[in-house]
């Protein structure tokens, strides 16, 4: 079964927000195509987190990819070329009052 996070592609990123002391990063989108309205997909227990923006094939805001490496390793490949990695036990999803882990 395909999850919602298996579906950010062409989801367009608006901001990255980490949290130091709650080791906490929510990524916010202004939606996708399959989800039109905002949403945000946060990690807990961040132990890493690498956004470089180096934009390789250009600048873009839009997500190509979304990866789940195993053993919390996530990375979310942009269409700019750079991949932004997360090291995290879990993640969750809110968007308009709805939530799903």
């Amino acid at each position: 079964m395909t999850s919602f996070i298996d579906k950010l592609h062409d989801a367009s990123l608006v901001a990255v927000n980490f949290d130091w002391q709650s080791r906490t990063c929510s990524f916010n989108f202004s939606g996708a195509p399959h989800k039109l309205e905002p949403f945000t997909v946060t990690f807990c227990s961040v132990t890493k987190l690498l956004i470089p923006a180096s934009y390789p094939w250009g600048s873009s805001v839009s997500v190509l990819e979304f990866r789940d490496r195993g053993e919390g390793l996530y990375e979310l490949a942009m269409q700019s070329g750079d991949t932004i990695t997360v090291v995290a036990p879990s993640y969750s999803f809110k968007a308009d009052g709805f939530a799903a882990a």
